[in-house]
């Protein structure tokens, strides 16, 4: 890991185009929350393109600038959801070993597999989850809140709407059940969604030293993600805190399990002549049809493995 003024200076301009996007949470408008899920990218490309040093002063630049113009409890919410895991998720894809120390062949190197970066960020985003929930004290007057607040917006969109104190009252126990698993799973999509955008563009720029992976072919959760997915939804039913921590691990591996069933339906589909239709299809059933999304998740859950990219040794170290 090298800082030189280059890497200085494109961890600073990532951190603060980072911190830019993050606003939509202040400014709360359609094209401001758009770029606030495009939070992680700048410390994506930052990290990918120019080193692990670069990830860091972006992310450390992002989170104080937050805290500069929003507030200290905004750029820890923010740095806990999208720019610490940035980071890390970047850093993990630019680790690389010699293919010879595991029995390989000289002059190749072996790259951290995608299954595994996603199965720790995933980890990573429910603790950031638990730790968010044990600050601002995740339970039922918090799920009300958030009750009322979406009342009130279908009220705004339509006026004729009226909501029942038993409407209100079903939707907050709803919240109390479903937030802390529909939170996490949201917030890896988006930073999963972030990182295939960002080793494209890294790669276009010809910075990327890690060889493209075949997504449709490799993204699949390890196995021990399967373990975990299942201790956490037992303890899930516990109730109380230690349920909502374990609901909040439950929901971001589930995220992982769901895009790995996409994945497969892509990979399966492959030289067939009615791929098209069938991936357009699909998709329109899971706009239409929400339960659709559990039958990838299920399909996930059927297919692990840890395949990870290989190239021949590069000039440069992974990661510097």
């Amino acid at each position: 890991m090298k800082f030189d003024g280059t890497t200085i200076g494109v961890g600073i301009l990532a951190g603060l185009a980072a911190a830019l996007m993050s606003t939509g949470v202040i400014v709360q408008s359609g094209m401001a929350m758009f770029l606030y899920f495009l939070t992680p990218l700048p410390i994506f490309i930052a990290a990918l393109g120019w080193g692990t040093a670069a990830g860091l002063v972006s992310a450390a630049v992002a989170t104080v600038a937050v805290a500069l113009v929003a507030a200290p409890m905004a750029a820890l919410l923010v740095a806990l959801t999208s720019i610490i895991p940035a980071a890390t998720g970047a850093y993990l894809a630019g680790l690389a070993r010699p293919a010879e120390e595991m029995g390989g062949p000289a002059d190749t190197l072996v790259w951290y597999p995608l299954s595994d970066i996603i199965f720790r960020l995933a980890l990573m985003v429910a603790a950031s989850f638990i730790i968010i929930g044990i600050i601002i004290g995740f339970g039922e007057d918090l799920a009300r809140q958030v009750a009322d607040a979406i009342v009130t917006s279908v009220s705004q969109a339509n006026p004729d709407f009226t909501a029942s104190s038993e409407m209100r009252d079903n939707l907050a126990a709803f919240m109390v059940a479903a937030l802390p698993a529909i939170q996490p799973a949201t917030c890896l999509l988006v930073l999963i969604a972030n990182l295939y955008l960002a080793l494209r563009l890294t790669a276009l720029s010809r910075r990327l030293r890690r060889p493209r992976d075949d997504w449709p072919a490799t993204l699949r959760m390890p196995r021990a993600a399967l373990a975990a997915l299942a201790v956490s939804l037992v303890v899930a039913f516990f109730g109380g805190g230690i349920g909502h921590a374990a609901a909040a691990v439950a929901g971001a591996l589930s995220a992982g399990f769901l895009l790995a069933g996409f994945a497969m339906m892509h990979y399966r589909t492959r030289g067939a002549p009615w791929r098209p239709f069938a991936l357009w299809l699909a998709y329109l059933a899971v706009v239409l049809f929400a339960f659709v999304l559990f039958l990838f998740l299920i399909a996930g859950l059927f297919d692990t493995s840890r395949n990870a990219p290989v190239s021949k040794t590069s000039p440069k170290s992974p990661n510097n």
